[in-house]
C-alpha cells in the first residue's frame, strides 16, 4: 500500500465510525473491511487524487464555502417566501447557462454548489462545452444564477491554481461573467 492509499484508509475509517454511530468492535470491523474494500477498487485512482492545498487555494477555497453558506441562508429565506406568500409566484423555469469556467472540477464544484442551495438544482453539465442546464423555482432566481459571485470566487481558485502549478492562465476572462445578451439567448421563460 503507497502513503496515498493509507491516508485514504484513514480518512475513509474515521468517516465510517461518524457515520455509523457506534465505537465498538463490530463496528470497526465492519468499517475496516468495508474501506479496504474501497481503497483497492479505486487503487488506479491514488495518482488522480488532488495533493495537499496550498494556503492561498484553502483561503480562496473558505472564501467559497462562506459564500455558499451566506447562499443558502438568504436561498431559504426567499424559497420561504415563495412558498408561503407567493411573492414572487412560483414559476418554474430551466436556464441553459455556459459560466466562464476552464477546469471540470470548476465546473462540478459550481454545479454542485447551485444544487445545494434551495430553489435551484443542476439538470445537466456537458463536459465538453461547459453549458449547464438549471431548473430554478422563480424567474428572478434564474436571473441571479447568472450575476451569482460564486462563478467569479471559482474562477479566481481555477486561476490561483493554474498559476501554482504553472499552466497557462487564461487572461481574458471577464470579471462580469454574465451579459445580458447571454442572458436573453439562453434563457427560457416558457417553464419546460
Amino acid at each position: 500500500m503507497t502513503k496515498r492509499s493509507l491516508v485514504l484508509f484513514a480518512l475513509l475509517l474515521i468517516f465510517w465510525i461518524f457515520v455509523s454511530g457506534g465505537l465498538n468492535f463490530q463496528h470497526i470491523a465492519v468499517g475496516g473491511l468495508v474501506t479496504i474494500a474501497v481503497v483497492w477498487f479505486w487503487h488506479d485512482l491514488g495518482p488522480k487524487l488532488p495533493g495537499i492545498l496550498h494556503p492561498g487555494e484553502l483561503l480562496l477555497l473558505a472564501r467559497c464555502l462562506g459564500l455558499l453558506v451566506l447562499s443558502i441562508i438568504q436561498s431559504n429565506m426567499a424559497v420561504a417566501k415563495t412558498l408561503l406568500f407567493s411573492k414572487p409566484p412560483v414559476r418554474p423555469v430551466f436556464v441553459m447557462m455556459q459560466p466562464p469556467l476552464k477546469t471540470n472540477w470548476g465546473r462540478i464544484l459550481l454545479a454542485t454548489f447551485i444544487t445545494l442551495t434551495p430553489g435551484t438544482v443542476t439538470v445537466d453539465l456537458d463536459p465538453k462545452t461547459g453549458e449547464f442546464v438549471v431548473h430554478a423555482l422563480t424567474e428572478e432566481t434564474a436571473i441571479s444564477l447568472f450575476y451569482w459571485k460564486m462563478i467569479n470566487r471559482i474562477g479566481d481558485l481555477e486561476t490561483y491554481r493554474q498559476r501554482r502549478t504553472g499552466h497557462v492562465v487564461d487572461t481574458s476572462r471577464v470579471d462580469d461573467s454574465n451579459s445580458s445578451g447571454a442572458f436573453s439567448s439562453n434563457y427560457r421563460a416558457d417553464g419546460h
